[in-house]
C-alpha cells in the first residue's frame, strides 16, 4: 500500500456537507481531474455516514465520530442542527492510483437545554451550545475490484500532537508538585459552578485578570470558522494546547513576566516553556500567577479554570484545556470546554472523557487549576 513512488499534493479545502446531500460539483476544487472528483464523491459520502452514525449510531469504532444525539440528550443537551466539515489538508498520491488523505473532519452541532438543563457560558444564562469538534483523520483511498470510485480501506484518527521543544533551559520550571484531581462523578453535585457564574457575572479579580475576556477569546478562536486558524498576534507551534490557553489568559489581562512570555519573532527560541507547554504551564499557573488554586475534583471546575490531563500516567501532563462554561442537569454539573490541538469548541467534560477512553486512554491522570475570582 502506497510503496510506489510518491507524489505530495498540498491542500487546504473544507467541503460543506449538511444533512441534505449536495451535487458533485458543490465540490469541486475548479479542478477537471477525475481522480479527484471521486476522491471528493468519497469523502461526501463517508460524511454522510458520519452524520448517520450521529443521529444512529451502529458501528462507532469504524467510523469515528466523536459526538451522538443520544448521549448529549442524557446531558440534557438536545441537537438541532448537524454539519460534518471535511477540510483537506494535504494528499500523497502513489503510481498505482492509491492515495494517503490527510483530513480534518470536524463535526458542528447545533444544541439546544431540555427543560431540566441550565447552561451558563460566558459568565452568561443560556439555553444554546454551539459546539465543533475537529479530529484529524489519515485515510488511505483505493479503487476495490471493478467498483467505480474509491474505497476507504484504512481510517486512523490521529492523536494530540506533543508539544514543542524548546531550545532554552534557563525558564525551566519544577513540575514534581503536581496535585492530582479525582475523577469521582459525585464531584459534579458538590460543584459550586453555577453559583458562582450568578455571582460573579463580570469585573476583574485582584491581580487584573478578567475571567470573561478570556473566555470570550476562547470561545471566538474555537469556533466555526475558526477550527484552522491561530491569532497571528502570537506565536504558533504544531501542538497549540498551552500556547492557547496563555493566549486567552493574556487576553485576560494576565501580567506577562520572564517565565511566562512569547515571541512571534523566534518563536520557538524566545516563548517561554510556561507559555506554550502543558506541564510548565500548569506549575506557573499554580505558584507565579496569583489567579489559581489547585482543584481536587475535575467536576468541579468553574468558568475561568484550567484542566489538565497526563494521558499515560508518566507525571508529565499533555494536554491544557480552558474552562468556559457550565452544563448542569439534574443538581450535577458538566464543566464546558474549548481546546486546540486538536480544536474543540464548547464541549463537555464527559465527552472529552468518554473520547479520551474511547481511544485507549485508560490510564490517564487529571489535573485542575480552579480559577480565583476575587
Amino acid at each position: 500500500m502506497l510503496n510506489a513512488r510518491k507524489k505530495i499534493i498540498p491542500l487546504l479545502t473544507a467541503l460543506l456537507v449538511p444533512t441534505l446531500l449536495l451535487p458533485a460539483n458543490a465540490y469541486a476544487y475548479g479542478s477537471d481531474n477525475v481522480e479527484m472528483q471521486e476522491i471528493q464523491q468519497t469523502l461526501h459520502q463517508y460524511s454522510q455516514e458520519l452524520l448517520a452514525e450521529y443521529h444512529s449510531p451502529r458501528t462507532r469504532s469504524k467510523l469515528n465520530i466523536p459526538l451522538t444525539a443520544e448521549e448529549q440528550a442524557k446531558e440534557g443537551l438536545i441537537s438541532k442542527n448537524v454539519e460534518v466539515v471535511p477540510t483537506i489538508r494535504s494528499i500523497q498520491s502513489s503510481d498505482d492510483g492509491e492515495y494517503l488523505i490527510d483530513t480534518d473532519m470536524t463535526v458542528n452541532v447545533s444544541l439546544d437545554a431540555d427543560s431540566d438543563t441550565v447552561i451558563y457560558v460566558n459568565g452568561k444564562r443560556t439555553d444554546h451550545l454551539d459546539q465543533s469538534w475537529t479530529s484529524t483523520h489519515i485515510m488511505e483511498f483505493a479503487h476495490v475490484g471493478r467498483q467505480r470510485g474509491y474505497s476507504i480501506i484504512s481510517d486512523k484518527v490521529i492523536d494530540e500532537q506533543d508539544p514543542p521543544e524548546y531550545a532554552d533551559a534557563s525558564d525551566k520550571l519544577p513540575t514534581e508538585d503536581k496535585t492530582p484531581a479525582s475523577l469521582d462523578e459525585n464531584g459534579a453535585l458538590e460543584s459550586e459552578a453555577l453559583n458562582k457564574a450568578q455571582t460573579y457575572a463580570f469585573g476583574d479579580n485582584s491581580v487584573g485578570v478578567n475571567y470573561i475576556k478570556a473566555m470570550n477569546y476562547a470561545n471566538k478562536w474555537t469556533s466555526p470558522g475558526y477550527e484552522h486558524k491561530m491569532n497571528s498576534a502570537y506565536p504558533s507551534f504544531g501542538s497549540n494546547c498551552a500556547n492557547f490557553v496563555s493566549q486567552a489568559l493574556h487576553e485576560g489581562g494576565m501580567t506577562l513576566t520572564r517565565l511566562w512570555n512569547y515571541s512571534t519573532v523566534l518563536p520557538d527560541k524566545l516563548t517561554t516553556r510556561a507559555w506554550m507547554n502543558a506541564d510548565s504551564n500548569y506549575s506557573y499557573m499554580k505558584h507565579y500567577s496569583h489567579s489559581y488554586d489547585s482543584l481536587d475534583n475535575v467536576w468541579k471546575a468553574w468558568q475561568g479554570s484550567i484542566l489538565y490531563v497526563d494521558w499515560t500516567s508518566n507525571n508529565e501532563i499533555d494536554h491544557a484545556m480552558f474552562v468556559v462554561g457550565v452544563v448542569v442537569k439534574d443538581g450535577k454539573a458538566n464543566p464546558v470546554i474549548d481546546q486546540k490541538t486538536e480544536n474543540r469548541h464548547q464541549i463537555t467534560l464527559t465527552e472529552s472523557l468518554q473520547h479520551a477512553h474511547e481511544q485507549g486512554k485508560n490510564n490517564m491522570t487529571w489535573y485542575g487549576l480552579q480559577y480565583r475570582y476575587d
